[in-house]
């Protein structure tokens, strides 16, 4: 039976085909859900539960940003998405 891929290996293997990587930005002015909205992109590529997503604040990783519930460096993540075919 073959091994099943791993995350991280799956990742690095998407990374290597440059026709399906896709850079996005969000930039939004203050309180217009910035940080909702990655929450949201990471739960649906199953990073973290959909019942967490804009609770989370996962990409606010500084301890002042978690204190003020405001970001306040930018993030950058790696996702791996995965469509359904019809």
């Amino acid at each position: 039976m073959p091994e099943k891929e791993s995350l991280t290996d799956k990742v690095v293997r998407l990374m290597n085909q440059q026709s399906r990587i896709r850079n996005i930005g969000v930039i939004a002015h203050v309180d217009h859900g910035k940080t909702t909205t990655c929450d949201t992109l990471l739960a649906g590529c199953g990073m973290l539960s959909e019942e967490k997503a804009g609770k989370q604040l996962y990409l606010d990783s500084e301890k002042v940003e978690q204190e003020r519930q405001m970001t306040v460096k930018s993030s950058n993540v790696n996702m791996v998405y995965e469509r359904e075919r019809k």
